[in-house]
């Protein structure tokens, strides 16, 4: 259903709100969505938290974070991390970027309908937002017992957590025929 930019579908029935025009256009969406994956290399890459307990001082970015779950004999923890902290939001840039490099050219990339499955999928595994609750958590409870600082990589978590909720909340249903929506 293309919706204009301020416009609103309603239920005949009931008035329900069932879907609302998105004021962000391809390129502006293009434009957080390189944002997302400049932020998302810096949250995979910088420390997320540094602890200092009796003069020692460990940090830990989340593939080593991942690594340490694994060999410490929880490898469920470590692939379900790496799935929904890694892989998904990855796939999630990823796909969105692909999708919206054409529509920004002013073409729609083959395969669209392939391409809205696959996002559809990668939205669900998608948690950045609940790892990055999680360490806050941590950062909390470690207080009491070693100095705790949130890294660079925490805060880009953050960071990332919002810029994924504005790019989800965009949708990309309003930019293509409907025809395309349902492939």
């Amino acid at each position: 259903m293309n919706l204009p930019r301020s416009g609103i579908a309603r239920c005949s029935r009931c008035e329900a709100v069932l879907a609302r025009g998105h004021r962000l256009g391809p390129e502006a969406l293009l434009a957080l969505t390189l944002a997302a994956l400049v932020v998302f290399i810096i949250a995979n890459s910088a420390e997320l938290i540094t602890l200092r307990l009796r003069g020692g001082e460990v940090s830990t970015t989340l593939p080593m974070a991942i690594v340490a779950a694994w060999q410490d004999g929880a490898p469920l923890v470590a692939i379900l991390a790496t799935l929904t902290a890694v892989l998904a939001p990855l796939a999630f840039i990823l796909l969105r970027l692909r999708v919206l490099l054409g529509l920004a050219q002013g073409r729609q990339p083959a395969s669209m309908g392939f391409y809205l499955r696959l996002l559809h999928q990668s939205e669900r595994w998608n948690t950045v937002a609940v790892l990055g609750v999680g360490a806050l958590l941590s950062l909390v409870r470690l207080a009491d017992m070693a100095q705790a600082s949130a890294g660079p990589g925490l805060i880009a978590l953050g960071v990332l957590a919002v810029l994924l909720a504005a790019i989800e909340s965009a949708g990309l249903g309003h930019l293509w025929p409907e025809q395309e929506v349902r492939a």
